[in-house]
């Protein structure tokens, strides 16, 4: 058997993929609660004309922060993704994403922490997760194409 000389530490793909997937599995689990939490699914007790023109409005406006906020955080991930050294795998993800980048996604997590404890409704709340779903969802195609090549 030939052994190949393996390089320590996670490649460039390697590391845009695990951020696409976050990007992924965060946006896909908030839209679907924010659904859940606006339409009353499973129940579908409100898909009326009201709850349709609201959850348009926060897909819009997730669609907007996905493409004037999330995507230029995408890009500057995938620039520093390009220069990464570190060898341990989960410093080097942290050393990706970046100091700016944790701290929105902490002050992101700490505005749902706070809209639970404060009792802002299940509604509003599904209209904010809607939205952010949405952005997130949107940008993570950046990490994809970029995973790509």
């Amino acid at each position: 058997m030939v052994e190949t000389e393996r390089s320590p530490g996670l490649n460039r793909q390697q590391h845009l993929l695990i951020a696409a997937a976050i990007w992924i599995l965060v946006g896909t689990g908030l839209l679907i609660m924010g659904c859940i939490f606006w339409f009353h699914f499973p129940y579908l007790g409100f898909v009326d004309r009201e709850h349709i023109g609201f959850g348009s409005l926060a897909l819009a406006v997730g669609l907007l922060k996905g493409k004037f906020i999330l995507e230029k955080t995408a890009a500057r991930t995938i620039e520093r993704a390009d220069a990464l050294t570190e060898t341990n795998p989960l410093k080097s993800i942290i050393q990706m994403f970046g100091g700016k980048t944790i701290a929105l996604i902490l002050s992101m997590m700490g505005i749902g922490i706070i809209l639970r404890a404060a009792g802002v409704s299940f509604e509003i709340r599904g209209l904010i997760y809607i939205a952010v779903g949405t952005a997130l969802l949107w940008s993570c195609q950046k990490y994809l194409v970029a995973a790509r090549g």
